[in-house]
């Protein structure tokens, strides 16, 4: 704790931290107002949906933890493993391979994964480009 950037990281997990709370704690309008959400969130229990907010909060927060921590982690990991941008690249490769199983358990439908929009085949092709530029293939 005695240089800045421990304390910047300690700072960046509260930060981290409140945020999900401020999410959590939040009771205002809903984000996302669909109809087939709104009839569905009137029928449901208010047990039922207090559950619901206890395991997404807990899930929310310890998503922001497990981030954080990922710093801590990756500073350790740097002294024995210099290569920082290739950590971050294997980090970035099991987030996309967590993502993708998550995707497919709530909605198993193939329409989530056709790329719609010139943005999104932009996002693609820069992707993949980089990386071949990246690693010379």
């Amino acid at each position: 704790m005695k240089k800045v950037s421990a304390k910047a990281k300690v700072l960046g997990t509260f930060v981290c931290i409140g945020g999900a709370l401020m999410l959590i704690l939040y009771r205002g309008m809903p984000l996302f107002n669909q109809q087939e959400e709104h009839i569905a969130d009137t029928t449901t229990p208010s047990a039922s949906k207090l559950k619901k907010w206890i395991i997404g909060s807990l899930l929310l927060t310890a998503g922001c933890v497990l981030w954080s921590s990922w710093f801590l982690i990756q500073a350790r990991i740097s002294k024995k493993y210099p290569c920082q941008y290739s950590s971050t690249a294997i980090l970035s490769f099991f987030a996309a391979i967590q993502s993708a199983i998550l995707t497919l358990v709530i909605d198993r439908s193939k329409t989530k994964w056709i790329l719609k929009g010139k943005l999104e085949i932009l996002t693609v092709v820069y992707s993949v480009s980089i990386y071949i530029l990246y690693h010379k293939i």
